[in-house]
């Protein structure tokens, strides 16, 4: 039955690529995208989550040309399917209303998921390898689409570096062990494998957006269609950390490296760039008016967070990371979709020419809302468990420098995320003959929200999911229940955290009803009373250039970034490459030269 489900996606990627109407090709999409989700329900039973079972095999090799796949399901392969193929059904669900003719975005999506379905369950490097760079090919095609020269340039340039570095990895642990089957792999403290084990985390961290390599984000992130980028952002970043969870603690490359170096300096090393990600990113987010390019910038920092649970290691920083990593997936995604739904109803991206959507578009508001309280780790949030337990692990490992580091990019995330609220969908009201966004594309988006809403009740359900992962990897598990998590140095008990949220909003909601108060227009409101004519048409947009002091003495320092960076070694090699060029004249006597100029340089070499 595992080949059915392959055979399904590819057919139905083909047959959708030559289907004009968009919501046909969305319903046959939407039909095919479950095809996963039913494996992923089904191998659930073995892995904690018990609902119903289809009998669906758990290996299958396959061969062609004379090479042989292997395919299994392993519970980290679960926990990480979990997390990327439920957010698939609901996004193409979106696309019915966004999409009314089929541009490419249905099959190539198809293509997509049938590759993260395979790497996912590839057993061997050689698998994982072929349907990584499936992945890639179809992601640049969704990126391609977008029709933008940076986004194309930088995603391309980004997806050949990590394969180069993956490939790369790959050949020297052949090269140590004569197979590439991860049961058969024996990692040694060797200089070779240490190499293979850093090549490969850089080159898993390329799609995980992480500091240096970011730069292709904000670019692609802020061009592509935005439920690509809704599963670009909230899918297939997490392929990144799935490679790196596999080389770091399922092989287990994290003890190698300790081993080689003798200390935890390596990992520390990947803790750092994550905090620093993190602290870069959310700096750039909020200094962002650009819808878009805000939430490109926001990712980058959310995923900060798993690479410093990562780097810690501890049982406690890797359940917080992958806490993180699942409540990003789905927060995220549904942040693309709400800025995609405001914009195919204003044609509006920057936040300054935004404002009051909320007020005709009150369930698209919702959903954003919930999403950003999540973001931001409001405390009756699943966010805040999260990084409640990556903080609590930064302090127990005495992680003196990274824990402020991430404390003040959690700080930045609540200024951001206001810029998010209070621009787009409160403010002034600026969009008075917009409506609500269609009904599938709400529907996607509250589909989407369920799951932060399950887990903020009962967080335990994550740790339940993950168990397995934790312990099948050497990692050692939290204490929990449903409701409350327990660690050595606090409790976190959801339901407390509620009724205490809710018993604090009776004296608000008791003045609100019982103090007389009067109807007033919303400019009043808007402008706290004093009259609109003062102001004539000057907007008075509170979320335009609203950390602009800040802008001015932080931007001098963080415009040479990474960015700028690429951009001139791009534009180094163009010039390069333009000499170069200057060599093909196309003229048989000049390449007559150049035919004699070489023999002669190699008679000379052979003579010396």
């Amino acid at each position: 039955m595992l080949e059915l489900i392959f055979t399904a996606l590819l057919v139905a990627s083909f047959v959708t690529l030559f289907v004009k109407n968009g919501r046909v090709a969305a319903v046959i999409s939407l039909i095919a995208s479950l095809l996963p989700v039913a494996a992923i329900i089904d191998w659930g039973n073995e892995f904690g989550l018990k609902i119903f079972s289809f009998g669906l095999e758990k290996s299958m090799d396959f061969s062609i040309a004379g090479i042989t796949m292997h395919f299994s399901v392993t519970a980290l392969a679960w926990f990480f399917g979990v997390m990327i193929f439920f957010l698939i059904p609901p996004i193409m669900l979106f696309s019915y209303s966004f999409f009314e003719k089929n541009r490419g975005f249905f099959p190539f999506m198809l293509f997509l998921i049938t590759a993260v379905f395979g790497i996912l369950l590839a057993s061997d490097f050689l698998t994982l390898f072929f349907f990584w760079e499936l992945m890639a090919a179809s992601s640049f095609i969704l990126v391609y689409m977008g029709r933008d020269r940076k986004a194309i340039i930088s995603y391309l340039s980004f997806s050949v570096l990590s394969a180069v570095l993956i490939l790369t990895g790959i050949a020297l642990i052949y090269s140590q062990n004569g197979t590439l089957l991860f049961s058969n792999v024996a990692f040694s403290a060797d200089e070779v494998t240490v190499s293979a084990i850093i090549l490969m985390i850089a080159g898993f961290a390329v799609k995980s957006a992480l500091m240096p390599l970011h730069a292709w984000a904000p670019f692609v992130y802020s061009k592509a269609d935005e439920p690509f980028v809704a599963f670009l952002s909230g899918g297939l970043s997490k392929m990144g950390y799935y490679g790196m969870f596999l080389m770091l603690f399922a092989l287990p490359g994290a003890k190698i490296l300790q081993q080689y170096f003798d200390s935890t300096v390596a990992t520390y090393i990947l803790a750092l760039i994550g905090a620093i990600s993190a602290f870069i990113g959310t700096l750039l987010a909020f200094m962002e008016d650009d819808l878009r390019k805000l939430l490109a910038y926001s990712s980058i920092a959310q995923l900060g967070y798993i690479a410093v649970g990562f780097g810690i290691g501890s049982s406690l920083a890797i359940t917080g990371a992958l806490f993180q990593a699942f409540n990003h997936a789905f927060f995220k995604s549904v942040l693309f979709l709400a800025a995609g739904a405001v914009a195919y109803r204003t044609g509006k991206w920057k936040i300054s020419e935004l404002g009051g959507v909320a007020y005709k578009m009150p369930f698209t508001f919702m959903a954003a809302l919930f999403s950003i309280f999540a973001l931001a780790a409001i405390p009756i949030t699943s966010g805040f468990a999260a990084k409640w337990l990556l903080y609590e692990a930064a302090v127990s490992n005495k992680y003196i420098f990274i824990t402020p580091i991430m404390l003040i990019a959690s700080v930045g995330a609540f200024l951001y995320s206001f810029r998010i609220l209070y621009g787009v969908f409160l403010g002034e009201n600026r969009h008075d003959d917009i409506k609500e966004a269609p009904l599938p594309m709400v529907a996607g988006m509250f589909l989407l929200v369920m799951p932060l809403i399950i887990f903020l009740i009962f967080p335990g359900y994550m740790l339940d999911m993950m168990h397995s992962a934790l312990v099948n990897a050497g990692i050692g598990t939290v204490s929990h229940t449903n409701y409350v998590i327990s660690t050595g140095m606090a409790s976190y008990n959801t339901i407390a955290v509620v009724v205490g949220m809710m018993i604090a909003m009776i004296p608000a909601f008791l003045i609100y009803v019982l103090r007389k108060h009067r109807n007033i227009d919303f400019k009043d409101n808007f402008l706290a009373g004093e009259p609109y004519e003062i102001y004539g048409h000057i907007s008075m947009h509170a979320a335009n250039n609203f950390y602009k002091p800040i802008e001015d003495v932080l931007m001098p320092y963080l415009r040479k970034g990474a960015t700028s960076f690429y951009m001139a070694l791009y534009n180094a090699m163009g010039r390069v490459s333009k000499t170069v060029r200057r060599i093909y004249t196309g003229l048989s006597q000049d390449y007559a030269i150049y035919v004699a100029v070489f023999l002669l340089i190699i008679m000379g070499w052979l003579i010396w």
